[in-house]
């Protein structure tokens, strides 16, 4: 985002008959906060009535790299996940935690661009054996796609993400693949309002034949106006 972002609070409203923003959906309401150096803080997601508390929280090393995250809902820790760092300050290793602070699974061949964000990395089962991989796609520091292949290399998971000339997202291709099907799923997206700075402050959600789905509101709050 343009300027020097402190927060935003993301509401989702169902669309009426002309495809416009109608009453709030139930689901959700969505906070991120961020520090003086654009690192995301702290990210929530309530529902329309306040009871289905979901957070992120997250800590970083001093060159920004992300230190740990921990998920909590309702105030209860759900999971958590440990990074840490060589001595060039890159991503090492990562391990997951469960609501028990018991291993779950932990992330080598950890690969990150310029911009510090992750690329690549091996995940593997409290035992050792190989989960899984994943690889993510970035155009500079805007992330256009993805991919995640099970313990054999099969493809469990892809995405493709589509930019206007603002780097807004237009539309995401989406594909899910089990044993037993394959789920595609395409959204697209209009833009219908922005800030002074450049930001959106409102979107519409479109299925793959342009039909409106939903609306969502942002309010954006800056450090320096």
């Amino acid at each position: 985002m343009n300027g020097e972002v402190k927060e935003t609070v993301s509401t989702d409203y169902k669309v009426d008959s002309s495809g416009n923003a109608g009453e709030q959906d139930s689901c959700c309401v969505a906070t991120a906060k961020y520090d003086e150096k654009g690192y995301i803080t702290e990210y929530d997601q309530d529902d329309k009535l306040g009871e289905n508390k979901q957070k992120e929280t997250f800590s970083r090393y001093d060159n920004g790299a992300m230190k740990d995250l921990k998920n909590t809902r309702n105030g209860i820790v759900t999971s958590s996940i440990a990074v840490g760092i060589d001595s060039g300050g890159h991503y090492k290793v990562a391990q997951e935690y469960d609501s028990a602070n018991t291993l779950k699974f932990y992330y080598t061949d950890i690969s990150q661009n310029d911009y510090g964000q992750l690329t690549g990395m091996k995940k593997y089962n409290a035992d050792s054996s190989l989960s899984g991989s994943m690889v993510s796609n970035f155009n500079n520091s805007i992330f256009t796609g993805n991919e995640a292949k099970d313990s054999v290399g099969n493809i469990i998971f892809s995405s493709t993400v589509k930019l206007d000339g603002k780097n807004n997202v237009v539309e995401r291709d989406t594909k899910n693949v089990t044993k037993d099907s394959t789920i595609n799923k395409v959204v697209k997206y209009k833009y219908d309002s922005f800030d002074s700075h450049g930001n959106w402050t409102q979107r519409t959600e479109m299925d793959e034949n342009g039909k409106p789905v939903k609306v969502t509101k942002r309010e954006i709050t800056y450090y320096k106006e």
